[in-house]
């Protein structure tokens, strides 16, 4: 795991990109780089994992064709790749994944980023074609942020860094605002800045003199199916997952787990020493209030399979000074309040271990969240439905519908077609709180344009699964995977110096996965419950069947309360900054109902107050 960023710029010497390395240290404190020619200038931060030596340095040049790369991540599969480069008559002088990766581009080309397993964002210098390869995991694990500034192209591995270059606008995007507002997040290719991007998750893109061009090169495919027993469904899970957990233990520095003590984090634990770990060190964050503790279910998991356990307690005192520095390393707003435990837990585990196996991406992976147990009468009627999309016109009438009858076809439409819930339930509802909020300006530069984004999602995940449950989970792991849970790992854990990996995110377990039916996921209203079967060869049933908690926060307390005027300084400070997208009068009103108990807008001033924060931030700065 390491930082990356490059400068290229046609026709003349690149600005230095030195200070975006500073500003991305963290991610790589063992060694940092830069390569500097005409029209490119390609830097690297490293956190050495995999060959300690010099010979692992980035970045690194081809001495044959002379082509540079930048690499951030692990390529899991790049032992059998070498051996196939070596058939070729390739030679090596590290042991690392990097050169094989640029010894890949050699042989291959672009079609190489096909042939990975793992999770990266690179860069590679094509000296002889003077252009760019850029190139982003198929789940969006590790991220890519760049900008297009005077006919050049720069980029970086975090935006707060990308943000201090001097020549890129900190114009701010009011459509990321309002998608923020509706998600908690901003999704790609959208960030707050207008001049800066995002990379799409399985994307790449090719960048020289005549600008960029970008293209997908996977995306999850429910349509395809494959017919088997569930038993021969699950003994395969296990082949796949066991060598996906394998292949991921490979390491020179400590691992370690993370365990929360639900089925996914502790399945993971039970398979590491399956696959001969010994005394494995497993951590876990936890809260001195009952009804978000996990901690002694964790603590249960680690004495069946007998583990070294460590447990870190986040105290309620610590997040008005917690706070301000996570929103700080985010960068740009981000409102998942499960980030500051994230980071207090990437802090702890850094402490003892340098890598860390997570249970992240079972629920994508195997329907896992309560949705998916809702949809039995969609699912029913799916063959006299069928596949296409409604009608955006169709939507767009049941969503702007302000009468009875609107409020019945939003209900019934969500019923038979669970997958515009996101668009006609919760934007509809989001949408009558930010027109109340938004200043005039603001309505009217931003039109519909949430709705839109939500239609083209439902809309794609009926291209993409022909049932109502598959295209909930496509949307959750094109949208919330992407852009809010794996952004808030990959931030919290290389603010320390951590690489989180997860094997339940492994690209050809998914894509088995994606081929099963549905009735192998989810039966007899039990949600994972192939992966479940699975577990029950190591973990006791009161572990696996116990009601499902999550990874929350006391959100509405942290709001409201003792911290009622912390909510309200922040937002005072930020003034300058939201009045030119809220009325201030309304926004007030609506904040003062929360923090005074008289209504409950949780998520709502959750976001207001995270968007404050940065605003802050952004003044002085910082982001």
């Amino acid at each position: 795991m390491c930082g990356i960023a490059g400068h290229f710029q046609p026709g003349k010497q690149p600005q230095s990109i030195q200070p975006i390395l500073d500003l991305i240290s963290h991610r790589g404190p063992d060694f940092q780089q830069i390569y500097s020619e005409k029209n490119i200038e390609l830097g690297h931060t490293r956190l050495s994992i995999i060959d300690l030596s010099a010979h692992g340095n980035q970045p690194m040049t081809d001495p044959k064709t002379g082509n540079t790369i930048v690499f951030n991540g692990e390529i899991y599969n790049f032992k059998s790749l070498r051996e196939k480069l070596t058939a070729k008559g390739h030679t090596f002088t590290s042991s690392g994944d990097t050169e094989v990766l640029l010894k890949l581009y050699a042989e291959y080309g672009e079609n190489c980023i096909a042939m990975l397993r793992g999770m990266f964002a690179f860069a590679i210098w094509d000296r002889s074609k003077q252009q760019l390869l850029i190139a982003r995991d198929r789940l969006g694990k590790k991220p890519f942020y760049y900008a297009r500034v005077n006919g050049g192209f720069i980029f970086a591995s975090e935006i707060r860094a990308l943000a201090a270059h001097p020549d890129i606008s900190k114009d701010i995007d009011a459509q990321a605002i309002d998608l923020f507002m509706s998600t908690g997040c901003i999704p790609a290719p959208l960030s707050i800045y207008s001049a800066i991007r995002k990379l799409p998750a399985a994307h790449y893109a090719f960048v020289d003199g005549n600008g960029l061009n970008i293209q997908r090169y996977w995306s999850l495919d429910f349509t395809r199916k494959i017919e088997c027993t569930e038993s021969e469904a699950l003994e395969e899970l296990h082949t796949r997952l066991m060598e996906a957990t394998r292949i991921r233990l490979e390491s020179d520095v400590p691992l370690g787990a993370l365990l929360s003590g639900g089925v996914d984090s502790s399945l993971i634990v039970a398979l590491m020493a399956e696959c001969g770990s010994k005394s494995i060190d497993t951590f876990t964050i936890g809260f001195h209030e009952k009804k978000y503790d996990e901690s002694g279910h964790a603590a249960k998991v680690a004495k069946h399979l007998g583990v070294n356990h460590h447990v870190e307690y986040l105290d309620p005192a610590q997040f008005e000074d917690m706070l301000p520095a996570v929103v700080r390393q985010y960068g740009e707003p981000f409102s998942d309040d499960a980030a500051l435990a994230t980071m207090l837990l990437s802090e702890a585990t850094r402490k003892h271990v340098t890598v860390a196996l997570s249970g992240d991406g079972g629920d994508e992976l195997a329907c896992g969240y309560s949705a998916y147990t809702h949809v039995k009468l969609a699912s029913a009627m799916t063959p006299f439905i069928g596949n296409e999309p409604l009608p955006e016109k169709n939507i767009a009438s049941a969503f702007n519908s302000k009468s009875a009858i609107g409020a019945l076809r939003r209900k019934m439409i969500c019923k038979f077609h669970p997958e515009f819930k996101l668009i006609l339930r919760n934007e509809h509802k989001a949408a009558r709180y930010k027109n109340e909020v938004y200043n005039p300006s603001m309505r009217e530069q931003l039109g519909q344009s949430a709705f839109k984004w939500f239609y083209n999602l439902a809309a794609e995940a009926c291209t993409q699964a022909h049932n109502p449950v598959e295209r909930l989970l496509w949307m959750d792991t094109a949208h919330f995977l992407a852009d809010a849970l794996l952004v808030k790992v990959d931030i919290a854990s290389m603010a320390h110096s951590l690489e989180v990996r997860s094997p339940l995110l492994d690209n050809e377990l998914f894509d088995y996965m994606a081929t099963l039916p549905p009735e192998l996921k989810l039966k007899g209203g039990e949600s994972k419950y192939l992966l479940k079967k699975l577990a029950e060869r190591y973990l006791p049933e009161e572990i696996l069947y116990r009601r499902k908690q999550g990874f929350s926060m006391p959100v509405a307390k942290w709001t409201s309360g003792d911290s009622a005027d912390f909510t309200r300084d922040a937002i005072s400070q930020a003034t300058p900054f939201l009045q030119q997208f809220f009325d201030m009068k309304a926004l007030n009103n609506r904040i003062e109902e929360h923090v005074s108990g008289r209504k409950k807008h949780k998520n709502f001033v959750w976001n207001i107050l995270n968007l404050s924060l940065w605003a802050i931030e952004h003044k002085a700065g910082r982001v």
